[in-house]
């Protein structure tokens, strides 16, 4: 067997598909995948589903891919982030090599390639490779035994729960699996009966998976034949590098093991020597691995979904590092030695070095802080000799001192301690309602009463996607310890049974209109929700209204059409992100109104001005194709399947709403929508900026906002063409022109003032102090610019002939600030005189400051009309010091 590097298996694997089986070479996607369900991307096969369901025909010819995907498990069902360190070969990131058929080849042609490949090309020893199969396919076993030539000890039949994928959902594709196993030898063994039949111990290692999707499930569990068969196979890098490399562990391997060796440079400990420091030592590589991967995909810490995952892996190796007696922070320090083994694979990752140790080192301060008073908060409860760790503890480490959950029951298990989860569970239920509470009351100015008015009539009917109008009742009349109300009472809150106002949620502000019937009148100024009901705040123009009373409802119907527009665009700029920018851009926050979209989305670094002009372009070519905007009510798991994007953080319902753009975007989304892209007329980029690190906002506009805002635009070029009496296409050149007519005039002037500055200093020559083997001069100069004084002082030295000490204060017409200059020559210095000295001392005399080297010194401070006056004082002081030195030596 030979021993190949990770990248050579990488590259191997890559090559031996492409070139000899003509699969399509398929970039790896983002860790952050467009599913909603899924946390990260954790599997080779994600970025391909719609085409393994048949959603969409793979744009592959032949229809076959290959890929090595960058993948994570470190949260949801399945995180391996427990046995992490614990286990020669589970970590949080791994690369999963994988080749894919989408209705092309099967069983009989991927089979004898991947023993080829296996045997052939990677050189394993066939004695120790094993097959394990479906139990009930035959047709598996057969290719097996009689095509590739397995002996029938090194194959074996397996159940369902070993040897059989999917459905991914409650229906779907499906269908048997075969597996390839490493036998790495009698040593490992767990007992005298280890077998791969019976064992999951360290001596067997699964290093390939070939699925192959061939049935249908549908709800009930009957199985079908799929009209078209799909091979869906992984082979993790770090478990094939570990067999190819003799080792026994993955964090041995080339991939992982210059990151420990980093580790332990960093702790000053030794690998191998202590069982229980080892696992620390393997923690940490694999967490800053994992890390540096996921920041670079955009998440940032924080504390819902896979921003926790990131926060609580960071966590995890701080502690680690402090169980090693790191002083915090350093993490961010090992950032280098992961990009570098990574960075030939990965090429974005050099770009995004700084922005990546920038997020792990400000998340390091942070739970340095708050780390010392958890850990002894924990101590304590652990020494206390309670047997359970009650949820409101566990939950007070979490919400004040930082603590994941998981951290928690991990440090509590080593001292056999329980944790309550279900007591933890219901203090974040009350924390979510305190914070929803507080929500309400900022809104009903202290006033909960809606709580009540939704208990007792329910939630509010909302038909704003299709009607624009209703007349409807009045359930409720808010405002504090008043239920009826008249004109003079100004602003009211309106309840109402039916409603076509849309409530500000999913980033979309709220609709306007008015609310009126025979005795009242009033126009609304806002919408927002309180829960399931929608608020109207209105402000009172005429009459008086109480509950119970019909009125007419009546959305603004310009408002919402520019909102509804603003939405769409928020869909239109994410898809044209994600084809200019990459998948990896992820939308991060959003507001939409009636005069702009603001957008928010990961991306580590600012926007090229080509990028920004690229997606605006996109942006409109889709507007000018006029094309449909739809909207579909779909179960949760059908919207699943069809690839609609959605926010993570974001809660669905069983049921929820796709909103479709052609087939330039799908997204779950609740948001009113024009229903054509036309309507948005033309887009405009207003800004791009940072807000935070690896998260970027973009500012836009569009239809009638757009166009009066390019109409602004075009009447100011218009009026600049009238005052340089041109066209406006020649505007440009000419400021072109002014600007550089300006900076020759600007030259001209510091050649000017250079010509005074020079001078100036020159003329001092004239006032040189003639002291024993050297000249001094102290001067104050007015009407020079400082900028040229330094240049015209190594000229006056020049001028001196002799060793020499120069300070010189000068000020400029226009500047209310002194600059002052130091230079001496070296016998000065030897005796101790030097121009950082001279600076320091005159400063402190004029209220300044100052520094340099012992040859050139400046500084600055506030000009006086006594600074004449000092500087002679000063000189004065100085020759006297210097007669001193003189004499002395």
């Amino acid at each position: 067997m030979e021993t190949l590097s990770g990248s050579e298996i990488r590259e191997m694997f890559i090559k031996y598909f492409n070139e000899k089986h003509k699969a399509t070479i398929v970039k790896s996607s983002s860790l952050v995948p467009d599913n909603p369900t899924v946390l990260l991307t954790t599997a080779g096969m994600l970025q391909f589903v719609p085409y393994f369901l048949g959603l969409e025909k793979a744009p592959f010819e032949p229809a076959r891919a290959t890929s090595c995907q960058k993948c994570a498990r470190a949260g949801g069902k399945d995180s391996d982030i427990e046995n992490v360190g614990k286990t020669p070969r589970h970590h949080t990131f791994f690369e999963m090599l994988g080749n894919f058929s989408f209705g092309d080849y099967f069983k009989k042609e991927v089979i004898p390639w991947a023993w080829e490949f296996v045997t052939e090309y990677l050189k394993l020893d066939k004695e120790r490779l094993y097959i394990t199969v479906y139990e009930e396919d035959d047709e598996a076993y057969a290719i097996w035994t009689q095509e590739v030539g397995i002996k029938k000890d090194h194959i074996f039949r397996k159940g369902k729960k070993d040897n059989f994928w999917g459905p991914p959902g409650v229906s779907g594709p499906c269908g048997p699996c075969s597996e390839i196993h490493y036998d790495l030898g009698q040593q490992y063994k767990c007992s005298e009966n280890c077998s791969i039949l019976t064992c999951e111990c360290d001596r067997w290692v699964e290093i390939w998976n070939l699925v192959f999707m061939e049935l249908f499930c549908d709800e009930n569990g009957n199985l079908s034949p799929l009209e078209k068969k799909n091979v869906d196979t992984g082979m993790g890098l770090e478990r094939i590098a570990m067999v190819c490399q003799n080792k026994a562990s993955t964090f041995e391997t080339d991939l992982l093991m210059p990151i420990l060796n980093e580790v332990s440079k960093l702790s000053n400990v030794k690998y191998k020597e202590n069982p229980n420091i080892d696992i620390s030592l393997r923690i940490i590589p694999d967490h800053i691995r994992c890390a540096t991967f996921m920041v670079s995909a955009g998440i940032i810490p924080g504390n819902e979904g896979r921003n926790y995952v990131l926060r609580m892996i960071l966590r995890r190796a701080l502690r680690h590092l402090k169980h090693l007696n790191v002083e915090l922070p350093a993490l961010y320090k090992l950032v280098k030695v992961v990009i570098d083994n990574y960075k030939c694979a990965y090429p974005e990752l050099e770009n995004q070095k700084e922005t990546i140790e920038k997020v792990i080192r400000i998340e390091e301060e942070k739970f340095k802080q708050t780390l010392s008073r958890g850990e002894k908060m924990l101590a304590n409860l652990l020494e206390s000799g309670a047997k359970t760790i009650s949820g409101e503890d566990a939950f007070k480490l979490y919400d004040t001192f930082g603590f994941p959950l998981e951290l928690t029951k991990e440090m509590a298990k080593e001292a056999n301690v329980e944790v309550d989860l279900e007591g933890f569970d219901h203090q974040m239920q009350k924390q979510k309602q305190r914070a929803k509470d507080s929500a309400q009351k900022i809104v009903l100015t202290d006033d909960l009463i809606y709580v009540d008015i939704e208990n007792n009539f329910g939630s509010t009917n909302f038909i704003g996607y299709d009607e624009l109008e209703a007349q409807t009742d009045v359930l409720e009349i808010v405002k504090p310890s008043l239920k009826n109300i008249d004109s003079k009472s100004n602003v009211i809150d309106i309840v109402l049974q039916t409603t076509p106002f849309f409530g500000a949620s999913g980033g979309q502000v709220g609709d306007i209109g008015t609310i009126e019937n025979s005795n009242f009148k009033g126009k609304v100024l806002t919408t927002f929700k309180v829960n399931n009901l929608t608020i109207h705040r209105c402000q009172v123009l005429e009459g008086s209204l109480q509950a119970g009373q019909s009125v007419f409802a009546k959305v603004d119907k310009n408002y919402r059409a520019l909102t509804s527009a603003h939405h769409t665009l928020a869909h239109l700029l994410q898809a044209a992100l994600k084809k200019i920018l990459g998948d990896s851009v992820s939308q991060k926050g959003s507001q939409v109104e009636s005069t702009r979209t603001r957008f928010d989305f990961s991306f580590p670094r600012a926007m090229t001005q080509d990028e920004i002009a690229s997606v605006e372009d996109l942006i409109n070519k889709w507007i000018n194709d006029s094309i449909a905007v739809s909207t579909e009510i779909m179960d949760l798991e059908e919207a699943k399947k069809s690839g609609a994007i959605a926010l993570f953080n974001e809660k669905y319902s069983d049921k929820v709403r796709v909103v479709s753009i052609g087939n330039i975007s799908s997204e779950l989304c609740g948001g009113a929508h024009t229903n054509n892209t036309f309507n948005l007329k033309y887009a405009k980029i207003l800004h791009e900026s940072a807000i935070a690190a690896s998260v970027r906002r973009i500012e836009i506009v569009c239809a009638n906002t757009c166009l009066d805002l390019l109409k602004e635009k075009a009447s100011m070029i218009d009026s600049v063409s009238k005052i340089f009496k041109c066209k406006y296409f020649e505007v440009v050149q000419r400021v072109e022109g002014l600007i550089l007519e300006k900076e020759r005039m600007e030259e001209n002037l510091d050649n000017f003032e250079n010509k005074i500055a020079t001078e100036a200093v020159l003329a001092l020559k004239d006032k040189a102090v003639l002291v024993p083997d050297a000249k001094i001069v102290i001067e104050y100069i007015e009407s020079v610019n400082p900028k040229f004084v330094k240049d015209a002082i190594d000229l006056l030295a020049r001028k001196l002939y002799c060793d020499h000490a120069i300070v010189i204060v000068s000020r400029s017409d226009i500047s209310t600030r002194l600059s002052i200059f130091s230079m001496v020559s070296d016998n000065f210095i030897e005796n101790g005189i030097t121009a950082t000295g001279l600076i320091q001392e005159l400063t402190a005399k004029l209220g300044g400051k100052g520094g340099g080297r012992p040859n050139f010194a400046q500084g600055s401070c506030e000009y006086s009309k006594q600074v004449q006056g000092l500087v002679n004082e000063f000189r004065e002081e100085f020759l006297e010091t210097y007669k001193k030195v003189y004499v002395k030596n």
